[in-house]
């Protein structure tokens, strides 16, 4: 059932209002993290994109083992003329200390989907590796109140300057020296001042004017995410979850503007809030050009936050979020099970229920549904803003490093959440890029497409998958880990504090 628009309306609000909106592709982690290949070398890159655009984007680039002798990056736009419509490439310098790490600023002029193209050159010989970011802008920088009293201050007495020179010149400009002005002369200087005081103000007012249309202007390019309508819907007698774009920038189309990523053109998160204790992985299909559809996971009812990912024709990425409310009635199969259902089943996806694990337990596993165990191997003491590697390994149920299956072209997916919704992220081992995005935007010719088996972890010691990532506040998370086994996706959970 779809509840009221004041209920929606209501419960949205409380859950937008925790955000901290920083990213398009996730919510609440604006950083980009990629590990991969620059021919020879391997490579983490990490950038760090504006608040404002346009802005600088720090960049830093790891080359494991070292040898590179120069490393470059430059941003390419999605819609840059194959010759001269970039920059040339700017170097990256060498960090003191660490003969591994490269760091570069890169102006990002412009709103909209960018590659950042890494360019590695050694005795190994050279490489590139195409980096996707999307480039938004969060916000402007507002005027700190005390400068603007003294601007406001000196700009009163800039134009009291003006005026009392116009006077002075009426006045007095034409006189013999050391004679006084006459009734007449004064009388004039005084017309002169008025008269330049209503033109200052004239243009005070049209400059005023022209600022805020300017101000209006630039704030109408503060991302804002699509808005969506979550709701439970009947196909044929069965629940489906239904999500809708509603946002105004969405009508009008008659197509949906969007690439497979992964080979679908949602990826839709279920997470049982405020429990952590029920959580889906689907992947719903359109039935029109602004509203998709997926069976219901077998979830319990209860309240739910849901995250799509989505990937735009020009690379652009985003999460879309809202809630939904799911009761029993709502979950009730009327008639034959199945019957009329337009909708099939996808191999691909997944639901999980359960209690996360503690990362304060000895031995951090989370048990799989076919008996295997995945084990938490990485750090346990985790701290905002450190790059880390969230590292796992799958046991069989004879205790041996279990073999993996590539899982939607991926050795493994994560996603995970702080507990109140204020951070999401998609993970997979290649980091927090879009392969959606980096299939629209690596260069004509470059094997970084779809189909490529970048991140798939194929060179991981057995049943290990690792995820890079750098959390961006503190609080108590939620991550799930999915892999693929005999053709089963099986998921673990963890939970993990992470402090200042």
């Amino acid at each position: 059932m779809r509840p009221s628009r004041a209920t929606r309306l209501a419960r949205t609000a409380a859950f937008v209002a925790g955000l901290y909106v920083v990213a398009t592709g996730h919510v609440g982690s604006k950083n980009v993290f990629f590990t991969g290949e620059a021919g020879p070398y391997p490579v983490s890159v990490v950038i760090r994109p504006p608040e404002v655009i346009p802005g600088l984007a720090e960049v830093s680039v790891r080359v494991a083992g070292g040898g590179a002798d120069r490393v470059t990056v430059r941003p390419v736009r999605w819609d840059a003329a194959p010759e001269g419509g970039a920059p040339p490439p700017d170097v990256a310098v060498p960090v003191a200390g660490d003969p591994e790490l490269y760091a570069a600023e890169l102006w990002l002029m412009t709103v909209g989907a960018y590659r950042v193209e890494v360019a590695v050159e050694g005795a190994g010989g050279s490489g590139e590796v195409s980096v996707p970011v999307t480039s938004v802008m969060l916000g402007v920088r507002d005027l700190p109140p005390g400068l603007g009293w003294i601007l406001a201050a000196l700009a009163l007495l800039l134009v009291a300057g003006v005026v009392s020179i116009t006077g002075a010149a009426v006045r007095e400009s034409r006189i013999p020296a050391g004679e006084a002005a006459g009734p007449g002369r004064r009388r004039r200087a005084r017309i002169a001042m008025a008269l330049t005081a209503a033109g200052v103000a004239g243009l005070l007012y049209l400059g005023n004017a022209w600022w805020e249309a300017v101000d209006r202007d630039v704030r109408s390019g503060i991302f804002e995410r699509l808005a969506v309508e979550g709701a439970i819907v009947r196909d044929g007698g069965m629940p489906a979850l239904e999500i809708a774009i509603t946002d105004p920038a969405w009508r009008g189309r008659d197509w949906t503007p969007l690439v497979p990523d992964h080979g679908k053109l949602m990826h839709m998160f279920v997470v049982g809030a405020p429990g952590m204790d029920a959580f889906a992985h689907v992947h719903p299909v359109p039935v029109d050009s602004s509203t998709f559809r997926v069976p219901w996971p077998d979830l319990p009812p209860g309240e739910y936050r849901i995250y799509g990912d989505i990937v735009q024709e020009s690379g652009f990425a985003q999460t879309v979020v809202d809630t939904v409310t799911v009761d029993a009635a709502a979950l009730a199969v009327d008639g034959d099970v199945g019957e009329g259902a337009t909708l099939l089943p996808d191999a691909d996806d997944s639901a999980w229920t359960g209690l996360p694990m503690a990362l304060g337990e000895p031995r951090a596993e989370a048990p799989l549904a076919d008996g295997s165990i995945l084990e938490w191997q990485g750090d346990r003491e985790l701290r905002v803003d450190e790059e880390t590697v969230l590292s796992f390994r799958v046991w069989d149920p004879d205790e041996k490093p279990a073999d993996l299956e590539p899982y939607m072209g991926m050795r493994s997916h994560a996603a995970l959440t702080r507990d109140d919704g204020a951070v999401f992220v998609h993970l997979h081992p290649a980091g927090t890029i879009s392969m959606g995005s980096l299939s629209v935007l690596a260069p004509e010719g470059s094997p970084m497409g779809e189909g490529s088996p970048m991140g798939s972890g194929a060179a991981s010691p057995a049943g290990v998958v690792e995820f890079p990532f750098a959390f961006p506040q503190p609080g108590e998370y939620t991550i799930w880990v999915q892999v693929k086994r005999e053709g089963r996706v099986l998921t673990g959970a963890f939970q993990a504090t992470v402090m200042e």
